[in-house]
């Protein structure tokens, strides 16, 4: 497993290394916005048991943006590959020709309600995707963000076949928790009647999240079942976010 992120704040930005769906049609919009144009802030709501969470807004909330790559399709072998999880003499290896890359955004909610964290998830053929360094990022031509639903990935940290949206809020996740040895504890089944849909994208010109990287103001709306680690459910309904983000993910280098 690799991965990478960076942590933002007003005016700073410190980078440090660490590696379902409706069938109602979604109109595409994404917009410009210029310069001077963008006092729009970063903004995480929802509800839980009745319970209304939003991000700090005063002061200014601090977020936290993770990127990295991960296996696809792992299945058991004797022998490690460049992608796998081991115990033992087992090794769960990822196809070697393809990789998973998540770009993922956390914000801090107030009252010390903890932190939501939403991971977007992408299986990409590595002729797709770019090397730089140890790690395989989206290329700087292409939007990785895209207007419409997501599906929940309820393997994200497993076997890495589904791709979509991942979402943790504390201890409670969208995706299974039990390790890859063991049965999985959820699936798409249990995401039923959930949904994660961008809305509107909307191009900062001037704004930039990180030097020389095209930067875009994402909006969505969200509902999902979490669960535990012993699959104890709750419903997270009127979610909404809104965020910065690189137009083509997160990443160190350009």
């Amino acid at each position: 497993m690799k991965f990478f992120s960076f942590f933002l704040s007003i005016a700073l930005i410190a980078l440090t290394a660490i590696s379902c769906k409706k069938s109602d049609t979604v109109t595409p919009s994404k917009t410009d916005l210029a310069v001077g144009e963008s006092t729009i802030q970063d903004s995480v709501s929802f509800t839980l048991n009745g319970k209304s969470y939003i991000n700090l807004l005063n002061p200014t909330s601090y977020t936290f943006n993770e990127f990295g790559n991960k296996g696809t399709n792992l299945k058991p072998t004797t022998t490690p590959g460049e992608f796998y999880i081991g115990r033992g003499n087992t090794y769960w290896v990822g196809s070697p020709d393809s990789v998973q890359y998540y770009s993922a955004y956390e914000a801090v909610l107030q009252n010390k309600a903890g932190v939501i964290k939403f991971s977007f998830i992408r299986n990409n053929n590595k002729l797709d995707v770019v090397k730089m360094g140890s790690f395989y990022l989206p290329k700087t031509n292409e939007d990785f963000y895209k207007v419409g639903d997501y599906q929940y990935a309820t393997d994200f940290e497993r076997e890495g076949k589904e791709q979509g949206i991942a979402i943790s809020f504390g201890s409670l996740k969208s995706n299974t928790q039990s390790e890859i040895y063991d049965q999985p504890t959820l699936t798409a089944q249990d995401q039923k009647g959930s949904m994660f849909r961008i809305k509107k994208i909307t191009e900062l010109k001037g704004d930039q999240l990180l030097y020389g990287a095209p930067s875009v103001m994402i909006e969505a709306i969200f509902e999902v079942n979490l669960f535990d680690k012993d699959k104890n459910s709750v419903k997270v309904t009127n979610g909404f976010l809104r965020f910065k983000a690189i137009e083509y993910g997160n990443r160190w280098s350009f």
